[in-house]
Parts: structure tokens; sequence; C-alpha cells
């Protein structure tokens, strides 16, 4: 970071005037509506007599034009470009909210030279002075854009559903914070669920996974219960709380509202988000590891100071330094190259080639996988690998299988199963015919 000794005129609001309270909503997943939480809690503290400004962080899908039936023309680009400036850009809806248009420029922050980074500052700070609460919704996922606008606020609400993909993506997104330094003031919104009751046990599973892993604290915000009057709004355009106002959801983000009005507040009025991107945009630009660390030589030269770091340290630099998809990728290979010159081996056996497979999910590679180790077994022991699951299913749905062929089949079935588990074999249906046949022979 650049040495100032000056304070910044940003870290505080302006005489006289609170500064806006930052609120940012992410989730773990796409698909969880935190999009639609965010809008329509906005709105809700509208009609709470607050002064709201809706900041869409989600660079690649413009949901929150979409939900509130906007086509804005710019963006935070073009502030910084010196276009426009941020009060003609800004969207005055008619609802009362004020909406900045997806953000994309803010990301090229690192980028930024010394008149633009003044530029982003103040337009920030404008917006932090104007208003009295600013929601960030932020884009899914881990992404270290993401993880910057999360950052950036003073309080953080996680969006997430009773889904497993949604807790364990949502857990991961907070290990990437807790990386970052960012543990403090997070919340947990339930969405889609039938109850408080089914709310309370899915914040527990997940409050218990983070505070036993993570060894960080969540705390619940509240729940919204799965109401039909949400997907009728998207379709309509219209957020569901202007659309159907007397809904069970409605009235849920009324309570939400209530809740962030008693308790979300910027007592030290301090302007956190220009703050944040001020301090952002006049980092120095990272240090490539391999300037430090000459892994690739013969003798591994290391210079003191990370020779005498700790593991974590070394962690911690690294995400500090947010190195790009491709360095990451070329530090990966070196560090392998490295393990199989001093060991004389590979880092990575058949198993954990396998793993990582499985573990992208990608059903292209999966099936080349399937089919190249079930080649290669073939090829090892001169045979076939057979499934008689599939050979039967396979068999059972041709058209020549006749309703005898499957009365054949069963009761060689049946036969083949006395002889291993010496017991007659039923199926449910058969035992429940037994049943019946033997309650009626009683009361004969």
């Amino acid at each position: 970071m650049a040495q100032n000794n000056r304070v910044s005129p940003y870290l505080f609001g302006s005489k006289g005037k609170l500064m806006a309270t930052v609120i940012a909503f992410t989730s773990g997943k796409g698909g969880v509506g935190k999009t639609n939480v965010a809008t329509n809690l906005g709105l809700s503290l509208v009609e709470r007599n607050s002064k709201v400004c809706l900041f869409d962080a989600d660079t690649g899908l413009a949901n929150i034009n979409i939900l509130m039936g906007i086509y804005p023309q710019y963006t935070i680009e073009h502030v910084l470009n010196g276009q426009k400036s941020i009060d003609e850009i800004i969207i005055n809806h008619s609802s009362g909210i004020s909406i900045v248009p997806a953000a994309s420029g803010i990301k090229q922050c690192s980028n930024l030279n010394e008149k633009q980074i003044t530029l982003l500052t103040s337009t920030l700070e404008k917006l932090e002075n104007q208003f009295d609460y600013l929601l960030i919704d932020t884009a899914a996922g881990i992404d270290s854009n993401v993880l910057d606008f999360v950052a950036s606020a003073q309080y953080r609400v996680v969006v997430i559903t009773s889904e497993p993909t949604s807790l364990t993506d949502s857990f991961a997104l907070l290990k990437m914070l807790m990386i970052r330094g960012t543990k403090k003031s997070i919340f947990v919104l339930v969405n889609k669920v039938d109850d408080y009751q089914a709310s309370q046990i899915v914040f527990r599973r997940f409050q218990k996974a983070v505070k036993k892993y993570l060894k960080i604290n969540v705390y619940y915000f509240g729940y919204l219960a799965t109401d039909s009057s949400v997907n009728k709004a998207v379709a309509e355009q219209i957020p569901v709380v202007l659309s159907y106002p007397n809904s069970s959801v409605s009235c849920g983000f009324a309570s939400l509202a209530d809740i962030v009005k008693r308790q979300f507040t910027n007592e030290k009025n301090l302007s956190f988000f220009s703050r944040y991107w001020a301090i952002s945009a006049r980092e120095t630009k990272p240090i490539l590891l391999s300037e430090n660390v000459k892994v690739i030589s013969d003798k591994l030269p290391v210079k003191k100071a990370v020779k005498e770091n700790k593991l974590s340290d070394i962690y911690a630099l690294l995400n500090q330094q947010q190195l790009s998809q491709q360095q990451l990728k070329e530090l990966l290979v070196t560090l392998e190259s490295v393990y199989e010159k001093k060991y004389k081996q590979t880092l990575r056996d058949v198993h954990s080639t396998v793993t990582l497979i499985l573990a992208e999910g990608d059903e292209v590679k999966i099936k080349a996988l399937h089919e190249a180790v079930t080649s290669s077994y073939e090829q090892q022991f001169d045979k076939k690998i057979n499934n008689p699951m599939t050979a039967v299913n396979k068999l059972v749905h041709e058209d020549t299988f006749s309703k005898n062929d499957f009365n054949r089949l069963m009761e060689g079935f049946a036969e083949i199963y006395q002889q291993r588990v010496n017991e007659k074999y039923f199926s449910d249906g058969n035992a429940l015919l037994t049943e019946i046949q033997h309650l009626l022979g009683n009361k004969r």
C-alpha cells in the first residue's frame, strides 16, 4: 500500500450529515433469491421514510433491471471515464428507490489512475452522503470482485436456502471472506422455507458448521416464506412488495425492514464504502511470487523474509495478491515440478487425479474417465466389465420381453434369493397380499 501519513478526508462523513448504512447482500450460489431480497427490502425501507439506493454490483447479470422493468443506458464506468456524473447515471424509480445500474466499471479499480481514483472515491462518498441506506446486490459465488463488494460493506447478509448446494457454497464464500480478514457483522437470511421453525433448522445447521470449522460467528437475520406471489411478480417485472403488498412474503419484507431500521446503524458515521474502494485502488500492484522465490532453479534460493514466513503467511500473501487464474496455474505447475525433482515422484497420483475430475463435475470429463478406466481394465485383465443391473435393465425394456418372460425372471430371482439367504422371497406387494389373506382367513 502506498505510504501516506495524511488522514484521508473520506474516513468520516460530512459534518452534520450521517453517512449511509451500507449492507451487502450475497450468496454462495445463484437462484436463492438474493436480488429479490435486496430489491424488495429496499422498497420496504422506502415505505418507512428512508432514502435508499440500490447498488447493482452484479456485473454479469442485470437482475435488478429485470425485476424493476428498467433499461439503463449508463453505469459507473461512464462516470470513471468522465462521460457522465453520478447524478446522470442514477435511476430514480417512481417507487421512491434509487438505483445505480450494474457497476461494471468499478471492478477495474486496480487499474485506475490518480484522477480516476479521486473521482471514484468522491462519487461513492456522494452516494453515502445522499442516502440513509446503500444496499449492494452482489453477484453469487466467490469471485474476487464479489468478495470486494462484500468486504466493502458495513453489514453482510448471506442469503441461503435449505438446498445442500446453497449451504456448501455459502460456507465456501464465508471461508474466502475469513481468509481476507472479513469476519464480523455477518448475518444469515433463510429464504424459501415453510415457516420460522423450518428456517431455524436450516440456520442452526449452517451456523454450527461455520462455528466449528471456520471459528466465526454468524447471526440470524430472519426468514422469508415460500410464496407463489414472488414468481408472479418477477414475470410481471414489478417487485412483489408493490404488486402483492398483502402477500405473506411482503409481510416478511416489512418485518425485515423494521429489523434493519432498529439494528443496522452507522453509529460511528464512517464512509465504509468509499473508504474501502479508495484504499483498494491506491494499493500497489502485487508482486508475483516468482519474483520473490526463484523456485525453478536447482538450489531453490529463497529470500530471507519469505523463508521465515509461516505457511499461513504464504497463504495470506497469495490471497492478498489476487493472482489471476493463469498465474495460479503456472505457480501450481512450478511447485509440482519442484516436488517431482526433490522426491523423485509425481505429486498427483491416480487417486487425486480422479478426485479432481469428479470434483469439477464436468459430465464430458467424467464420461471420458469412465471410458478410459473401462478400456484399461479390459486390456489389463483381458475380459469385459459386465454390470448385471445394466444387462437386466436393458433386457426387460426390450419390446420382445413378454409378461411370461417377466414371470420366469422373477421366479428365477426368487429361487436364488431363497438359496442365498435361506428364506422365502416376498416383494412388498406379495407380503401385503399374504397379510390380507391371513387376516381374512382368521375372520372366517
